[in-house]
């Protein structure tokens, strides 16, 4: 059965995808720090959606429902329409080329840090669009 796309419930799967990961694990071994995703509704005004990810050597420590509490605590926060996030978690879009060309934006962290770990951001993209997910709007 699919999941609501970042809902705590896809956030507690895609952990468990994420740690199974030895593509992540080893891309990922030198990543410190939590992201937020945060997914926003494409042309009407609607809920938005966030998941949070402590993600730290390579294993996802937690995944979650974020809270606006937790945008203290995230080292970064990843921001793009309902549309934007559907192209990049089923692989239609690179995470970077999202970024590049504002399908997805940095909405708190540095760019240039997150660079070198485009390849955990692949594997991680690929780990959660293996989840069986519905976007809201899309369903």
């Amino acid at each position: 059965m699919p999941l609501p796309v970042f809902s705590d419930a896809w956030a507690s799967a895609c952990a468990e995808v994420i740690n199974r990961s030895s593509g992540y694990r080893a891309a990922a071994a030198t990543w410190e720090g939590a992201l937020i995703l945060l997914m926003t509704p494409d042309k009407v005004p609607g809920e938005e959606r966030r998941v949070f990810l402590d993600l730290w050597h390579g294993d996802c420590r937690s995944a979650r429902a974020a809270t606006l509490d937790d945008d203290a605590t995230a080292r970064y926060v990843l921001a793009g329409t309902v549309s934007s996030w559907h192209l990049v978690l089923t692989g239609r879009t690179a995470p970077l080329l999202a970024i590049m060309t504002g399908k997805l934006r940095l909405a708190k962290g540095s760019l240039a840090e997150l660079v070198p770990y485009t390849a955990a951001a692949k594997e991680l993209v690929t780990a959660a669009s293996m989840i069986e997910a519905v976007f809201p709007g899309m369903e």
